[in-house]
């Protein structure tokens, strides 16, 4: 289920005149990386800015190395059969990268060109989630 339109960076909803309100967005930014083995394990904050309880969120990035090489991670707000993590409105949830689901970036973090955002899913009550979900990647 696609629940929002996927905006590759915040600034690209402001300029399209507003296209939705704060209180209708679900509003996804870059939280901190962490070296894992060797490995650039980044992370995406989410906050909730609709009048729903989000149960699922899951947002694609595809990531740009210096190398040339490009590696997709997935960042969830919990497993998709685990224990529900719901986020409320006005509160924050983190994303990440489950790394026994996930291949490894194989990277360090500052190996990082480009990010850009390849898809995003949220549900609420079993259905897509109202507003729109702006993603800011960088």
């Amino acid at each position: 289920m696609r629940a929002f339109v996927v905006v590759a960076a915040l600034t690209t909803v402001l300029a399209a005149g507003g296209a939705a309100r704060a209180q209708d967005r679900i509003e996804i930014s870059r939280g901190v990386d962490k070296l894992v083995l060797g490995s650039c394990v980044p992370s995406l904050k989410a906050v909730n800015n609709t009048a729903v309880v989000v149960d699922y969120l899951e947002v694609g990035l595809e990531f740009t190395l210096k190398s040339g090489a490009t590696r997709t991670l997935e960042f969830r707000s919990r497993y998709r059969g685990g224990v529900e993590r719901p986020v409320p409105p006005g509160m924050t949830a983190d994303l990440t990268v489950q790394l026994d689901l996930s291949q490894p970036l194989g990277a360090e973090c500052p190996d990082i060109v480009d990010v850009t955002v390849v898809d995003a899913v949220c549900e609420a009550a079993g259905k897509p989630c109202p507003g729109v979900i702006a993603v800011n990647p960088k």
